[in-house]
């Protein structure tokens, strides 16, 4: 496998952690579907990699804390009970 230069990998923007289900939750301040809040979601496109890694360490700590799934392990799970398994 090819390995990249670490300095070509931290000159690339993170994604934005957006799900396409963006709805803020009066009760927390928080977008259901990616957990940032809306002052977040606004400068995301003008943070550094550095700042976007801060904000990314909250959301899994913010779905802890609201006894949420971790959506990477809940997606693993679904692939690895096969297609029949019913949403979560």
């Amino acid at each position: 496998m090819d390995e990249q230069p670490r300095e070509m990998i931290e000159d690339r923007p993170l994604p934005s952690p957006c799900i396409s289900v963006c709805i803020i939750e009066a009760r927390t301040s928080f977008c259901k579907g990616c957990w940032r809040t809306i002052q977040e979601v606004e400068a995301w496109g003008r943070l550094d990699n550095a700042a976007r890694q801060a904000i990314l360490a909250q959301l899994h700590e913010r779905r802890r804390a609201a006894g949420m799934p971790d959506r990477r392990r809940a997606k693993r799970r679904r692939a690895a009970a096969g297609p029949d398994m019913v949403n979560e």
